[in-house]
């Protein structure tokens, strides 16, 4: 610190090497920022579980989604010795439900790896049909702000 008597006191800019005053937040000369210097690091963000586990939760759901359209799709209207005479529209249900348990997988893929909320949002909603997919659901909405 330099300063002659009766003068406000100043300080040398630690990039440049100049006097300014004690109290500039910016250097007059170069620029330098003292202000970022003393907020110090940013707080970092502590991540939960939750949307990890609320992942796995709408992936179990979605096995059962690939599960049933399988069997709805490869049974063909024939439920075990009861023929429904309906195979097409079986066939048509089974894998409209294959196609279902694709995008819930994704989607508690990327809940997982806490990218894409919007997806993983969309997974959850189509989980909903089963108690798990609703505890899924939650906890990927209540994480919101753990995603990338």
């Amino acid at each position: 610190m330099t300063s002659a008597p009766g003068a406000a006191p100043t300080r040398n800019c630690v990039s440049c090497g100049r006097a300014i005053s004690w109290d500039a937040n910016v250097c007059p000369y170069c620029g330098h920022d003292y202000r970022m210097a003393m907020a110090g690091p940013a707080a970092q963000k502590k991540e939960s579980a939750m949307p990890v586990i609320g992942g796995i939760l709408i992936l179990l759901v979605s096995l059962g989604y690939l599960a049933g359209g399988a069997f709805v799709a490869v049974a063909g209207g024939s439920f075990f010795w009861f023929d429904m005479g309906v195979s097409g529209l079986a066939v048509v249900c089974g894998m409209v439900l294959l196609v279902l348990g694709l995008i819930v997988l994704l989607g508690g893929i990327f809940a997982i790896q806490r990218k894409h909320f919007g997806l993983a949002l969309v997974a959850g909603i189509m989980a909903i049909p089963s108690l798990l997919g609703i505890i899924g659901l939650i906890l990927v909405i209540v994480s919101k702000d753990e995603f990338r």
